[in-house]
């Protein structure tokens, strides 16, 4: 999340017209639910809870995300403790190493 907000904040200093097609892509968002009709009764949270700013940056919660996942599959295995998956079995031959 840290590097969601670092990543946020260096696009609206550096990149100031692409985060305000990011943000107005946001409101875009937010109309098109507002034309649901929706009850008051659900549209008051989409009010809270769905402000452009915070769409864009779980925009950029996931990319960062999806960004760590990619260096981190290229950069070797698993977690510290996580058992091999390429190790055998301690119980012996599987049923199902036939299957590749």
């Amino acid at each position: 999340m840290i590097l969601a907000l670092i990543a946020f904040t260096y696009t609206t200093i550096h990149f100031p017209t692409t985060m305000r097609d990011l943000l107005a892509g946001a409101q875009q968002i937010r109309n098109q639910i507002s034309l649901l009709a929706l009850p008051d009764s659900y549209m008051v949270w989409v009010d809270i809870l769905l402000q452009p700013n915070q769409i864009v940056l779980v925009g950029f919660s996931i990319a960062v995300r999806f960004v760590i996942s990619v260096i981190g599959s290229m950069f070797g295995g698993g977690f510290p403790g996580e058992p091999d998956s390429t190790a055998p079995s301690p119980g012996g031959p599987s049923p199902f190493s036939r299957w590749g």
